[in-house]
This record gives structure tokens, C-alpha cells and sequence, in this order.
């Protein structure tokens, strides 16, 4: 059995369509060929190359009506923090299905794509790497719209997307900034999920560092506690800033949450100086782990509620 030439190295690099396959001098033979795999009609991927799912994604926008990734492939695109019970949508990428949206009369119907038929405003597309992509805040309304995400996933997302500070370790510069997630918001008219997306805008805060945060801040609003803000800045007795997850100032409450990554000896040793900082300012503080957040909404009010209790609150 003779032996396939050599892909030309642009094409050996990842999914390629047919129409590029003859630019590049491949014939239909070779095109047929075992070590090119067709994962959907005009297209070819050399069998068992890793690539991105934005690499993988781009020649299914090049096969004549033009598509734009969307939905939930949008949102991997973007990094969006999703719940974790969409993880099961974190496939290789050979077994995962795209989203793409089509703005003509009918939806993209072709294997392994789930096709949506939706106008798409100039400024709702953006180009990342030769790719059209719903934008961020485009991205965030087709999800609100889905069906599967609550409130507080959105929250969630939004959240990580606008968090900007200027924390001396790690500052954050906002992806989207919060002004310009409003007014998208404020400019669409009655679509799928607006309503929603409009409603969980209403709850983003800026500076919150990671989901857990948000959903701990979520669940005080709703708890009938005292009011907490996040990424709060008090003062140690030097009159040195110090940052707080979630600070009640009324009580003059610090509430942290520490991930996993506070377990190591170095992250270790840093909390420690944060807490007698803490509490030399004359606050309490209450650390909220992974283990408390496991033990369910229940516990972890009942720690708030006695750490707050301790600070003078009589509720």
C-alpha cells in the first residue's frame, strides 16, 4: 500500500477544508486518505493532532454562508467561568459538538454542530484569530436565553469578567468593564433571556476574585445578614492597606475565602500575617474553606451568623 505524501505544514497544523486542501496541491485522493480524519463534510484533520477549540472551529466558518461561534463554545473561547454541571461539556475536542449561529433564514445543519439562527449586530461578532465570535457580552445574553443557567451562574460569569483591582500581588483589569455590560444590556430589545441577563447585571459587583466568592456574597444578600462588600479595603494599625473577600464593615466582620491553593506552606504563611493584620485593625474575620462550602449553605450561615453574632450583631 503506498504510503500518503507529506501535508503541506499549514495544513498538517490542524483542521483544514477541502477548498484549502486544493489551494494547497492535495489531491482528492489524498484528501480520502486514513490519516485525515472528516469529523464533518468538507473538512479534514490530520488523525490524532491536538489543537484549540478556536483551531478546530475555524474552517466551519469558512464553508461558504458565514457562521460565528457562539453559545457554549463562545463562552470556552472566552474562558467563562460556567457551572460545574456544564462540565460534562468539556469533551476532547474530536468528541465535542460546536455552536455556531447563522444570521440568514436557516440555522447551520451539518455533523457535530448545534446550529442556531440568530441576527448578529457588527459589534456582537469579534475576530480571534481569523475566527468570528460572539463577543463577550453577546456570549453572556445567549446563554442567559438557554434554559440552563440561573441566575447565579450568570452572576457568576459576570462577575470574573468586570473583576478589576489594583491588589499588589495580583491585579486584575477587567475584560469587559461593567459600564459596557449595562449599556449592551440596555440597547438590546426583547430577546431570550434579557430579562434575566438585565436582573443578574443588577446583582455584579466589581472585585470579586473567583466564583466562590460570588456565591458566598450571593448567598449573605439573600440571608437576611448585614450588609457584606466585596474586595473591601480596611486599614491595619500601620494605616497599610489590606484587601477583604467579603467585609462587613457595619460589624467590622472580614470574611475570606481560601481555596485550595492556601494549603501550600508559602500561601500558608501569608494568611497567617493576614489575619493578625486583621485582627490588629480591630476586626474579626472568618475563613470559609472548601470543606465548609461542601458542608452545604446551612453551615456556612451558621459560621456567619456566629462570627457576626461574636462582632456585636444581634440577630
Amino acid at each position: 500500500m503506498a504510503t500518503a505524501k507529506p501535508l503541506p505544514a499549514d495544513l498538517a497544523a490542524g483542521s483544514f477544508t477541502i477548498g484549502e486542501a486544493r489551494l494547497g496541491g492535495i489531491s482528492p485522493w489524498r484528501a480520502k486518505a486514513k490519516d485525515l480524519h472528516v469529523p464533518s463534510r468538507g473538512i479534514r484533520v490530520p488523525v490524532a493532532r491536538e489543537q484549540t477549540l478556536l483551531a478546530r472551529a475555524r474552517p466551519y466558518t469558512r464553508l461558504g454562508t458565514p457562521d460565528t461561534v457562539s453559545f457554549f463554545s463562545a463562552a470556552e473561547v472566552h474562558s467563562f467561568k460556567l457551572p460545574s454541571q456544564l462540565a460534562s461539556r468539556r469533551l476532547p475536542p474530536s468528541a465535542r459538538l460546536l455552536d455556531l449561529t447563522r444570521s440568514g433564514t436557516a440555522a447551520p445543519r451539518r455533523k457535530g454542530v448545534i446550529g442556531h439562527r440568530s441576527p448578529l449586530a457588527p459589534d456582537h461578532i469579534v475576530i480571534l484569530d481569523g475566527v468570528p465570535v460572539t463577543s463577550m457580552p453577546r456570549t453572556l445574553l445567549d446563554l442567559a436565553g438557554t434554559g440552563v443557567m440561573s441566575l447565579e451562574d450568570l452572576v457568576v460569569i459576570a462577575d470574573d469578567l468586570v473583576c478589576e483591582h489594583t491588589r499588589s500581588r495580583h491585579p486584575r483589569t477587567a475584560r469587559v468593564p461593567l459600564p459596557e455590560l449595562l449599556d449592551f444590556a440596555e440597547r438590546q430589545h426583547a430577546v431570550a433571556g434579557l430579562r434575566l441577563l438585565r436582573k443578574a447585571l443588577g446583582l455584579v459587583r466589581v472585585g470579586v476574585d473567583s466564583p466562590p466568592e460570588t456565591r458566598l456574597r450571593l448567598l449573605f444578600g439573600r440571608s437576611a445578614l448585614p450588609a457584606f462588600e466585596p474586595n473591601f479595603i480596611l486599614l491595619d494599625r500601620h494605616g497599610a492597606p489590606l484587601w477583604v473577600d467579603l467585609a462587613c464593615p457595619e460589624y467590622r466582620l472580614a470574611v475570606e475565602y481560601d481555596g485550595g491553593h492556601h494549603l501550600t506552606p508559602a500561601q500558608q504563611r501569608s494568611d497567617a500575617l493576614r489575619n493578625a493584620r486583621t485582627f490588629g485593625a480591630g476586626w474579626g474575620q472568618l475563613v470559609i474553606n472548601t470543606l465548609d462550602v461542601r458542608n452545604g449553605e446551612g453551615w456556612v450561615l451558621m459560621r456567619v451568623r456566629q462570627a457576626l453574632r461574636a462582632q456585636g450583631w444581634p440577630g
